[in-house]
């Protein structure tokens, strides 16, 4: 077992998000089968489910493509300035 945190969230829609999706969880996994292959074709599935659909279509956010975007901003805004000397850094 692992220690977890609980915290206000800054927007409610989320903890919604997170409600749907583990009551979707078991339309997609028969009870007992929780562990293993199963449950990451379950992450998948859930991962291209699209979040906020009752909002405009340029507001729609899937989870495969947001959460790389996000990582992605966070990991260059904690780039050093300069590298260290002979590090080369590639962006795609």
């Amino acid at each position: 077992m692992h220690a977890i945190a609980v915290a206000p969230t800054v927007d409610r829609s989320v903890l919604g998000i997170m409600v749907d999706f583990a009551k979707t969880i078991p339309y997609y996994l028969e009870p007992g089968r929780w562990a293993g292959e199963a449950l990451a074709v379950v992450e998948e599935r859930l991962a291209e489910t699209p979040c906020h659909a009752g909002l405009s279509d340029d507001r729609v956010i899937f989870p495969n493509r947001k959460a790389p975007e996000l990582l992605r901003a966070r990991w260059l805004a904690n780039l050093p300035l300069q590298p260290p000397s002979g590090v080369k850094i590639v962006v795609h």
